[in-house]
């Protein structure tokens, strides 16, 4: 019988602990926007500055993203990941800082702003290694590997907030997920070897963005992307808001978990098997599973029937996110691997922040239902997008990384 694709990429002391400390590293990615959204809130500040603070951290986070990608391609992770390490979970705890001392709500955005740039490119580096280091020539596992990795901290992060605040305030809360984060990424770090000869982007030469761009259905994918960010940017406003709207601000953390523990069960069950159908048939199959799930969430009644709307939700967003990652694979070449999964952190960093903002602005604190019809308006597109332009995705453009 055949192991597991999971267990023999875990095989290799690397991969484990690269998925460990990407794990830690990843948990403001869960936490911070809730984190953020409570601790404004709770200086009676507005919901519409909280929106635009999460708004700003991820559109900055995925502007940064490409640029990152391609000193990536070109110098190795170790630098600017170190860096990274210190100064995201700096730019947290200058929130929590200005909140608390009721600064303006400019430097607030300001400090979104450098959390964002900030923010360590720990998935592209998983998806670059672990690619690399799977000899199936199915990135399928690899890349599920990725986001399961991703989902976990997802999970971890809110369930450490939501325990936080049960003993202490918002701001502590939120205080100690950057304090993990630090740690985590420091720890990643480590297992990554100096230079470019690491990267495996190194032997091949090295593409221009701009090219990047131009490959065939790179620019599809992208908007999808942006699109999928979409939903998890009126998530990230409309669960918070629907848990203070019931009385229950703490369950904010255990909705969202919900939503991860959807993502690890969509993610190990999609990696753990091979697939005969194309990807871009795929794709098309997991955005309409998710539009289902965001449309059921506009009508949640109760905390708990959205919690079951979020949990069916997880399951085909992180497949989605997965099958677009095996799409680039077929359009762009290996030279450019870091910064084309950057152009994909840009799409869902930009998604996530427009759509938070879009819902901080439409929402109420005594009507979140806005930020779910923001959510799944967002999940819909992405659908539509895809069957417009399945037979592109479905052409290679260029050999398989």
């Amino acid at each position: 019988m055949a192991a597991s694709p999971y267990r023999v990429l875990l095989s290799s002391p690397r991969v484990r602990w690269q998925a460990l400390g990407g794990l830690l590293a990843q948990t403001t990615q869960g936490a911070g926007a809730i984190g953020i959204i409570l601790v404004i809130r709770s200086h009676d500040r507005s919901l519409t500055l909280a929106g635009v603070v999460v708004g700003a951290l991820s559109v900055a986070a995925g502007l940064a993203r490409p640029l990152q990608g391609r000193f990536i391609d070109r110098h190795g992770a170790r630098g600017l990941m170190a860096a990274s390490g210190i100064l995201h979970p700096s730019a947290y705890v200058a929130i929590v800082a200005l909140a608390d001392s009721h600064a303006s709500g400019g430097l607030l955005i300001a400090a979104g702003v450098l959390a964002g740039v900030t923010l360590a490119p720990v998935s592209a580096c998983m998806r670059v290694a672990w690619g690399a280091a799977d000899r199936t020539g199915d990135r399928t596992s690899a890349y599920s590997l990725v986001y399961l990795t991703q989902e976990l901290s997802i999970l971890a992060g809110p369930l450490l907030l939501a325990a936080v605040l049960t003993v202490a305030n918002a701001s502590a809360a939120l205080l100690t997920i950057a304090a993990v984060t630090c740690v985590g990424t420091l720890g990643f770090t480590a297992s990554l070897p100096s230079g470019p000869a690491a990267n495996r982007a190194a032997t091949v030469p090295i593409a221009r963005g701009d090219r990047v761009l131009r490959a065939r259905g790179m620019r599809a994918l992208i908007a999808a992307t942006a699109l999928v960010g979409g939903v998890i940017g009126g998530l990230q406003v409309g669960v918070p808001t629907f848990a203070s709207a019931h009385g229950a601000p703490a369950a904010s953390g255990v909705l969202i978990a919900l939503l991860s523990i959807g993502g690890i069960a969509g993610a190990t069950i999609y990696g753990g098997r091979r697939w005969s159908r194309p990807p871009a048939g795929r794709l098309l199959a997991l955005l309409a599973a998710l539009s289902v799930a965001m449309v059921l969430s506009v009508a949640a009644p109760s905390l708990a029937v959205l919690g079951v709307a979020l949990a069916l939700a997880g399951l085909p967003l992180n497949p989605s996110l997965t099958t677009i990652s095996l799409l680039v694979d077929t359009h762009v070449s290996a030279g450019s691997a870091t910064e084309a999964f950057g152009w994909l952190s840009t799409g869902i960093a930009c998604g996530t922040g427009a759509a938070s903002a879009i819902a901080g602005a439409v929402s109420h604190p005594s009507e979140p239902r806005p930020a779910f019809v923001v959510a799944a308006v967002a999940a819909v597109a992405a659908m539509l997008l895809v069957a417009s332009v399945r037979r592109t995705l479905a052409t290679p453009a260029a050999e398989p990384s």
